[in-house]
């Protein structure tokens, strides 16, 4: 019984050793990049946001923050949505102004309005 144990002890090891070397990798290339950041070095910007780009947006808030920051100075953008109630804001704000943009349109060219399928089902609502 006890062989059975020391080889499933042996055998789950690997397994957690990657886990933790998954997170360590993050951290480190996160690290690389706030540095390049700091020095202007755009290549190893370039490098580790790639690199990070696939990766799954850690959880925690403040590598998070720096993952965000690392793939904004790469590509002027980042990968993922930091908020969720932002991007809803975001979505309400558009909404609102497509609406006051339909309804501008239906004063100005009320055909063009109707005809347009976009400012047509918003204004039908």
């Amino acid at each position: 019984m006890i062989r059975y144990v020391v080889i499933f002890l042996v055998l789950s090891l690997p397994t957690l050793t990657l886990a933790e070397i998954n997170y360590f990798q993050l951290k480190t290339l996160l690290k690389i990049c706030e540095t390049a950041q700091h020095s202007s070095d755009r290549g190893t910007i370039k490098n580790i946001a790639t690199q990070l780009k696939d990766a799954e947006r850690p959880s925690d808030e403040i590598l998070a923050e720096k993952y965000d920051d690392c793939l904004l100075a790469a590509f002027g953008k980042s990968n993922k949505t930091s908020n969720v109630t932002n991007l809803l804001n975001q979505i309400n704000e558009s909404a609102t102004k497509l609406e006051r943009d339909c309804h501008s349109l239906l004063t100005l060219a009320p055909t063009v309005a109707v005809t347009n399928v976009i400012c047509k089902e918003i204004l039908l609502r």
